[in-house]
């Protein structure tokens, strides 16, 4: 059965194979499928998480903040908190940051306008 799976020619799944690191426009292009195909945002950053573990989460977190606009009144930190919750958590530990983050006082005018999160 393995023979015919490596018959089968170049292993589509490659890149989620520990130490594969993607191009940056790939991971990005990646980033956004997932986000777009799953309407749950747990389900959604759960899986780009799995699924690029080699990125570091501020990195994951501006990606994901750029294609889910349920993340708009987030930060930056907040979506990194998001997915340590993911990854310490799971639905449970995202869910109570969610709520924390959602009850906290929002930016004011203070920062830079100019500079999106």
């Amino acid at each position: 059965m393995a023979d015919d799976v490596q018959d089968e020619g170049p292993d589509e799944l490659a890149w989620l194979q520990p130490g594969q690191r993607a191009a940056p426009a790939e991971a990005l292009r990646r980033i956004q499928v997932l986000c777009g195909s799953r309407p749950d945002l747990f389900a959604a950053m759960f899986l780009v998480l799995a699924t690029h573990q080699e990125l570091p989460r501020d990195m994951l977190a501006a990606a994901i903040k750029q294609f889910r606009g349920d993340l708009d009144a987030y930060s930056r930190d907040d979506v990194v908190s998001l997915l340590t919750a993911i990854w310490n958590g799971g639905k449970s530990g995202f869910d109570a940051v969610l709520r924390t983050r959602a009850n906290s006082p929002k930016k004011g005018g203070g920062g830079f306008s100019w500079v999106k999160e």
